[in-house]
């Protein structure tokens, strides 16, 4: 009888783990990856007032508690060195990720450098390759800033006269200004006056800015500005100048969306999934918590062209897995 016990108990144990499951319990929790268990994880940004970057903080802290990690998040309201205290301070507190949305990662690098000492793993938005970080991802920039002002140019028939408001401190505005330069540099007819707005205080910057050179220039005949933010002042500014000049930008912001939807000024916008970019960063730290290496440290996203073609119903965002980049897609349907 005792053999017989003994032989079904070993049979038991031998069906179990054929199972995958243990004697004392199942292996799935042997294996529970380091992500699936309590994470701390800071989220910020050094202007989390902006509302493209605003909408990134809450999609990742929604993702990041989705995951029942504890989330802190800090805004610099415009102060870099601010900014990189807190984080530091955050290292110290022995937090097990960062998530950078849209701070300049150049302005960072002390920062970076401290995080990997302590094999901290440093995710960012829209924020610059730099040596050090585990991966920034956005939109590839300059060619949403190509395309924007590819489409100015065409609608201006490859002439005439174009402002130009951008904050190139920002890595990824400055590489929209250098897809802006690399189309309009081919274009002689092209007259361009370009501006640098002071951020914080943008919104009202732009407006200004915008509408003294309307006063004094009445050939004007379109506007680029490097974010979705600043266009909807261009837009104010050139209604209440009864300019007849449009506006393209890069974005994709509801705001945006309803004044192309509107028939305003506002022409265009390159939009990308933005609540999408704080998901993504959110699974880019549970990568790297787990042991997965990048093999690039900068990836990106798939733009859309949103015109009053294609500019969704209110309320809806794009279907970014389908929708139009070029405008002969949008045209020639």
């Amino acid at each position: 009888m005792f053999f017989k016990a003994k032989h079904m108990r070993v049979v038991l144990a031998g069906a179990a783990l054929a199972l995958g499951l243990s004697v004392f319990g199942s292996s799935a929790d042997a294996r529970e990856l380091p992500s699936q268990k309590h994470l701390k994880v800071a989220i910020f940004s050094v202007n989390g007032a902006s509302p493209s970057i605003h909408e990134m903080i809450e999609s990742a802290v929604k993702a990041a508690k989705a995951r029942g990690w504890t989330v802190e998040t800090y805004d610099g309201n415009g102060d870099q060195v601010a900014t990189n205290n807190q984080v530091n301070t955050f290292i110290t507190r022995g937090f097990n990720a960062l998530i950078n949305i849209a701070s300049d990662n150049h302005e960072m690098a002390g920062v970076i450098a401290n995080a990997d000492k302590h094999h901290i793993p440093f995710v960012s938005t829209f924020s610059g390759l730099v040596p050090g970080i585990t991966v920034d991802i956005g939109d590839n920039n300059v060619v949403d800033g190509a395309i924007s002002a590819s489409e100015m140019v065409a609608r201006l028939n490859g002439k005439g006269h174009v402002v130009k408001l951008n904050w190139t401190v920002l890595p990824a505005l400055a590489e929209r200004d250098r897809g802006f330069w690399a189309v309009v540099k081919g274009y002689p007819g092209i007259k361009v006056t370009s501006i640098q707005v002071k951020v914080p205080g943008q919104v009202q910057d732009t407006y200004n800015r915008l509408t003294d050179l309307l006063h004094r220039y009445h050939n004007i005949g379109a506007v680029w500005v490097g974010w979705d933010e600043i266009a909807i002042p261009a837009v104010r500014a050139i209604q209440q100048a009864k300019s007849h000049a449009f506006v393209v930008s890069e974005d994709g912001i509801p705001p945006v969306f309803d004044l192309i939807r509107e028939h305003t000024p506002m022409a265009l916008t390159v939009a990308y999934d933005v609540k999408g970019m704080g998901v993504a960063a959110v699974q880019a730290v549970a990568d790297a918590v787990d042991g997965k290496t990048f093999a690039e440290h900068q990836i990106y996203k798939r733009p859309c062209l949103i015109t009053r073609q294609t500019v969704p119903p209110k309320g809806e965002l794009p279907n970014y897995k389908t929708c139009a980049l070029f405008s002969a897609d949008i045209e020639l349907k």
